[in-house]
């Protein structure tokens, strides 16, 4: 039998536990890539969340665990298609964060053109049926 890991599970299971971990990783990366591709800004944040706690759990399992040479090809293997998911999201997000940008720009644009506009319009004259202000005839 493996030998045990610090909390007593054998090395093999908990190598397969990590290892479904990495899988687990991968499905969330490909659901936010999905996401991203939809333009769907709610939904890949909402995976993202997701991600990050498989990411903790990970963390926590893996600690101290020496992976076997297969484990190790695996790993490298679901951590390579995690990386290159992660690439296209994070340029989709670039994409995402320039075009919210333009628009901040135009919409600024307009405001500002607004302004001067209205600072350019005359003023209005007095309704004759208005009452005069005290003191004025």
């Amino acid at each position: 039998m493996a030998s045990a890991h610090g909390d007593g599970a054998p090395v093999r299971d908990l190598q397969t536990v990590v290892l479904a971990g990495y899988e687990t990783l991968l499905r969330h990366c490909a659901q936010m890539l999905e996401a991203a591709r939809a333009d769907d800004w709610g939904r890949l944040l909402a995976y993202e969340s997701a991600y990050i706690d498989t990411v903790e759990r990970l963390g926590r399992m893996e600690a101290g665990l020496a992976l076997d040479a297969t484990g190790r090809e695996r790993k490298a293997g679901l951590l390579e298609r995690i990386l290159e998911h992660d690439f296209e999201i994070r340029e989709r997000l670039l994409a995402r964060r320039e075009e919210l940008g333009r628009l901040i720009s135009v919409a600024e644009r307009g405001h500002l053109a607004g302004r001067a506009y209205r600072s350019q319009q005359p003023l209005a004259l007095p309704d004759e049926r208005a009452e005069p202000l005290p003191g004025m005839p």
